[in-house]
């Protein structure tokens, strides 16, 4: 487990269920650690990494937690539901949801493909839709008679959704529909639920990445550097813990966002 994981702070929707897709490494695996080390029953949710996911479950099991392991490919509406279905099933009622698994693929013009854009939308707006609509209508019918009650839905967006990156476009179209959706469904799930999303910049050198790209990436920040995976956590744990914030996008960047993209 993460060295700040522990200090995950008070429990702010209560000891209840929370379920983080694309839970086997990296942002992800740490989010579910910390909601791990807050109280929460996690389920951990990864597309094929099945030892990815056993991975983060044991982290959270050592660490005095619960876990269990879920998989499945969400760019399936179909898988989306039955993974609802099964973690109410194994786990009880879902009282937090991580929409963090997503797609990120780059390609220049002449590699572009219209498939590409079917590939990010399934996999990152399809995904978040199918889950939030059937995790909010869980949380919906639960809460609504009781105010002090709240389910909390947090999306994983991007800087690029408003900046579109040149060899992401797909992926930047994906992102900028999964912040409407975060204010959609804020609309429509309150009070009931409060729905944030968090927008990271540079925080972890891409996978297989050269380091030249790295380098790149900490020249557009202002705070000349990367983040860290628990500087995101901290973030999600603010807005989850946030009673009186719904339908915010809070940039954790770097000031990148104020920087013009290549």
């Amino acid at each position: 487990m993460s060295q700040d994981a522990s200090q995950a702070g008070p429990s702010y929707v209560g000891a209840g269920v929370a379920l983080v897709t694309g839970a086997s490494r990296r942002i992800g695996r740490h989010l579910a650690e910390r909601l791990g080390a807050s109280g929460h029953v996690v389920a951990v949710h990864g597309r094929t990494d099945r030892a990815g996911t056993e991975a983060t479950v044991e982290a959270i099991r050592a660490a005095g937690g619960r876990a269990e392991a879920f998989h499945g490919d969400l760019a399936s509406a179909a898988t989306c539901a039955r993974l609802v279905r099964d973690v109410t099933r194994r786990l009880g009622p879902i009282d937090v949801l991580v929409n963090n698994a997503s797609a990120f693929e780059a390609a220049s013009l002449d590699e572009m493909t219209v498939a590409d854009l079917e590939t990010h939308h399934g996999a990152n707006t399809r995904a978040t839709y199918a889950l939030s609509l059937h995790v909010g209508r869980q949380l919906r019918d639960r809460h609504a008679d009781d105010p002090r009650r709240q389910g909390a839905i947090l999306n994983l967006a991007c800087t690029s959704a408003e900046r579109p990156w040149s060899r992401y476009v797909a992926y930047s179209a994906s992102k900028a529909a999964v912040v409407n959706l975060t204010k959609g469904f804020a609309r429509v799930l309150g009070p009931a639920a409060r729905v944030n999303a968090l927008a990271p910049g540079p925080i972890l050198p891409p996978a297989g990445g050269a380091p030249t790209q790295t380098d790149e990436a900490v020249k557009r920040t202002l705070l000349g550097r990367l983040g860290t995976v628990e500087e995101v956590g901290a973030a999600a744990l603010f807005l989850l813990g946030a009673r009186y914030l719904t339908g915010v996008v809070l940039c954790v960047d770097g000031g990148r966002s104020l920087v013009a993209p290549a």
